[in-house]
């Protein structure tokens, strides 16, 4: 059984997520989240919820244990959230940890669209470098998923 800790598990992509991983028998999910009302009653037979939040000093160690992989769906200071969860992390002996980012962090979006990117979303996103330059510093096995702007309506409209 794997165990997996979903650290905003309410967020609009660790939705998708819980939802994905709770159609797995292998797999158990602990669900971290402030505000419960935003599951909306969907979570699946293998996910057990937690309210709280991830800076609480004694609650994420305690979730932790036991832990094979951690997801991060987070928002606000990331960097000094993602610095509590990798010392967690570490003196858990957690490995694996898969952490949603935000697209423009290394400002390698270009064109118009990267432009437009910047005006919008730049000034929030050094913390979410500083979060990924902890992460790609640490010794844990991670991916960093930089998520470009998400709606949930079935509408695909490209330009080149």
């Amino acid at each position: 059984m794997t165990k997996v800790l979903i650290l905003g598990a309410s967020g609009q992509i660790a939705r998708w997520a819980v939802q994905m991983l709770g159609a797995r028998r292998d797999i158990e999910q602990t669900l971290l989240v402030r505000d419960p009302k935003k599951l909306a009653g969907n979570e699946p037979a293998n996910a057990r919820i937690v309210i709280g939040d991830v800076m609480d000093p004694e609650l994420l160690p305690r979730l932790m244990d036991g832990q094979h992989v951690v997801y991060a769906n987070l928002a606000g200071d990331v960097d000094k959230q993602t610095a509590r969860i990798l010392a967690v992390m570490k003196s858990k002996g957690v490995k694996r940890l898969i952490f949603v980012n935000s697209l423009g962090i290394y400002d390698e979006v270009p064109g118009k669209f990267g432009e437009w990117n910047r005006n919008e979303i730049g000034q929030y996103l050094p913390p979410y470098r500083a979060s990924a330059d902890l992460i790609e510093a640490s010794d844990t096995d991670y991916t960093i998923l930089r998520a470009a702007w998400l709606q949930d309506e079935d509408e695909v409209d490209y330009e080149i």
